[in-house]
């Protein structure tokens, strides 16, 4: 193997310093004479640096598709915020020394990917460390369910780190590794709650390792006592025009972008140009059109017309010719059902055997005449829908599968509209798939998803004409089964609530409900009261110290205090929230009702 002169120098260092201290731990494990297995730790650590550092060290992206690059190529150093802590440029030591158990979270496309490769570099320059980073993406095509430690492994095991079961558990009771787990969000929900269990379980056995995840937000971080909340920060201005700079595009376009980046473009566009991919993609159409849109769903439309008319604007303007030879529609048609079967099976990415077997029946189900091998060469080479990542498939960016998730349930008949909504319902909280698809057809998710879900939801709330404490506190019930209060002693205070069932009206959908109403601004202005309670506040005066307290939801009543507390409070889980939702209800209802008639009217 080739190894860059860099990480040749970086596994020596590591080497010489922690040697010793390696084979101190290891040496019951190992078995053997000494100057042996000295020798086979030595060779095995320099082959994992450089293996690994190799593997994560380089990288393709949704700009950079033909071979893996130096990272550093095009990685803009990223800021997280935790608490009151706002580190700008993330290092491993940065992290340590605020906690050794992080949960990195932002929405997608913001880095989270790209920032745990950073850290695993960053692991391997500081030195005291061995890093470990595992794709748990991959669970996805597993064929059967994978321990975590299995995973960690498998991992260090791929880069020629064989030295056995009982070696990495002593070393992981020794501290000896960093941990970077990346993708939680993208592993399959019935696999997510055992592996966040799993995760749990080793961050108390390993004490002294350092172990930090990535993930889309997720309000069942909450339970998570021992991980602290870092949030990636958006991209400031100089950010994204060092971005920019970095990107294989045509420089006088590049140029002319940033300079109206400086002058107001960002300014009025920030919550889209502040992600690194929104960007990338802004930068991919800049100049075909005339305006910014102000939807996501546009930036995706754009991004797509773009790939597919002029996919290789990036690299000089060479157009590659597709093979399939469809039309910009009938391609959309069949990755669009690609996407909802891949997404059904929460796979993100797959083989080729696997792409071909999905592509075979996405075109029967698209009355598309295709060939299957050629189509996927096209989203690979001329379209750059997915790239090859060694031996797997992904897509270009995740987003971009949900994109056509929404894509398809918006052009597909009513009845499969309905089903795919109420199928794919889990990932309100966590994918875009349906504020995407709000967008692109507003009418269609008032109708059949927000409304019959709203009218469900109070008719099981037995509501008459208005909202009161009763109805909150059967609210409760519905959705959760218990508060917990963790120990005051406790660095993190806050009170959470968990859930044994799960039904359509979650507390995820009233989000969703509210934040899709176009009168709404803010959760934290869903209040009756100037001065409601914060969650912080009441966890409080409610917690003990020294133990974690647990209420059952079914032993308040409406004299409760803590009930009344928690009616008064900001956000979408409060009195409040629900007779706004109880107003939205009418307002549609009312709103397609008038559409009927209006259409009776036009027809007679």
């Amino acid at each position: 193997m080739n190894v860059p002169p860099e990480l040749a120098d970086l596994a020596a260092a590591y080497i010489e310093r922690n040697l010793a201290t390696i084979y101190e731990f290891g040496k019951n494990v190992l078995g053997g004479a000494k100057n042996k297995a000295r020798l086979q730790l030595k060779g095995t650590y320099s082959s994992y640096i450089a293996s690994a550092g190799s593997r994560y060290g380089r990288s393709k992206s949704f700009f950079i598709r033909s071979a893996p690059t130096d990272i550093y190529e095009f990685y803009v150093p990223l800021g997280v915020t935790c608490g009151e802590h706002n580190l700008e440029s993330v290092s491993l030591a940065e992290i340590e020394s605020l906690t050794k158990r992080a949960i990195i979270t932002g929405t997608a496309g913001c880095g989270k990917s790209m920032l745990l490769r950073h850290l695993f570099l960053s692991t391997l320059r500081q030195g005291s460390r061995i890093p470990v980073l595992v794709e748990l993406r991959s669970m996805s095509s597993m064929e059967a369910p994978t321990s975590l430690i299995e995973m960690i492994e498998s991992s260090l095991s791929d880069h020629s780190f064989n030295l056995g079961s009982s070696f990495i558990e002593m070393a992981l009771n020794k501290g000896h590794f960093v941990i970077l787990l990346d993708g939680l969000d993208e592993v399959p929900v019935k696999q997510r709650k055992k592996l966040g269990r799993e995760i749990i379980k080793l961050s108390l056995t390993a004490t002294d390792c350092v172990i930090i995840l990535s993930s889309r937000p997720d309000d069942s971080f909450s339970n998570w006592e021992e991980f602290s909340d870092l949030t990636v920060n958006p991209l400031s201005l100089d950010d994204a025009c060092k971005l920019i700079s970095k990107l294989p595009h045509d420089e006088e376009i590049k140029k002319k972008f940033t300079r109206e980046l400086q002058a107001s473009l960002f300014e009025l566009h920030e919550s889209f140009l502040s992600n690194p991919l929104l960007l990338s993609i802004m930068l991919l159409t800049y100049g075909q059109y005339a305006e910014i849109p102000h939807k996501l769903s546009l930036f995706y439309d754009h991004a797509y017309e773009a790939l597919f008319q002029k996919h290789d604007a990036l690299k000089g303007g060479f157009q590659r010719d597709r093979l399939t030879r469809l039309d910009i529609q009938d391609f959309a048609k069949v990755f669009s059902a690609f996407c909802v079967r891949t997404y059904n099976q929460h796979q993100f990415q797959l083989s080729r055997t696997e792409c071909l077997a999905h592509l075979d029946k996405s075109k029967i189900q698209s009355n598309i005449d295709v060939q299957s091998d050629k189509f996927l060469d096209d989203c690979l080479q001329s379209v750059c829908l997915l790239l090859e990542d060694g031996v797997q498939i992904a897509f270009a960016h995740r987003s971009f599968q949900e994109y056509f998730v929404a894509t398809f349930i918006n052009q597909s008949a009513p009845s499969i509209q309905k089903k795919l909504m109420d199928k794919f319902d889990y990932s309100l909280d966590r994918d875009s798939i349906f504020t995407l698809l709000l967008e692109m057809n507003r009418d269609l998710v008032e109708r059949e998803f927000i409304l019959p879900r709203l009218s469900s939801l109070f008719r099981k709330l037995k509501i008459g004409r208005q909202v009161g404490i009763t109805h909150f506190l059967r609210y409760l019930n519905l959705c959760f089964s218990e508060i917990r209060f963790p120990d005051r002693s406790k660095s993190h205070i806050g009170l959470t609530l968990t859930s044994d069932r799960s039904h359509p009206e979650s507390l995820s959908f009233l989000q969703f409900a509210l934040r899709s109403n176009p009168e709404y601004t803010s959760f934290d202005e869903i209040s009756g009261d100037d001065v409601a309670p914060s969650w912080r506040e009441v966890a409080d005066r409610y917690s003990v110290k020294g133990e974690e307290r647990v209420l059952r939801i079914k032993e308040l009543t409406i004299r409760t205090p803590l009930l009344r507390e928690m009616s008064k409070m900001h956000g979408p889980l409060s009195l409040n929230a629900l007779q706004s939702a109880y107003r939205q209800m009418k307002a549609l209802t009312k709103k397609h009702e008038n559409v009927d008639k209006s259409l009776e009217a036009l027809l007679t």
